[in-house]
């Protein structure tokens, strides 16, 4: 199971009400052409994790996704 996880690099964790963020940001990513995995930690904690090859290109599509977002929260 290590060796799975080592491609991936998380880039964002939510909780609580927040937590429906990580499910915008997955479709955020997708529509974008990467590849994102969601994990869940406990009954609150949300994770979304990228490849490491695509963690740099991932970087302006996050902050572009929280301009947008940045009033709903």
């Amino acid at each position: 199971m290590a060796l799975f996880w080592n491609r991936w690099v998380a880039v964002r964790t939510e909780g609580g009400a927040r937590s429906e963020l990580i499910d915008r940001l997955d479709a955020h990513f997708k529509s974008n052409g990467l590849k994102t995995k969601v994990t869940i930690e406990g009954n609150t904690l949300k994770r979304i994790h990228v490849l490491k090859k695509d963690a740099e290109a991932a970087k302006p599509l996050l902050e572009a996704f929280d301009k947008e977002n940045e009033r709903l929260f």
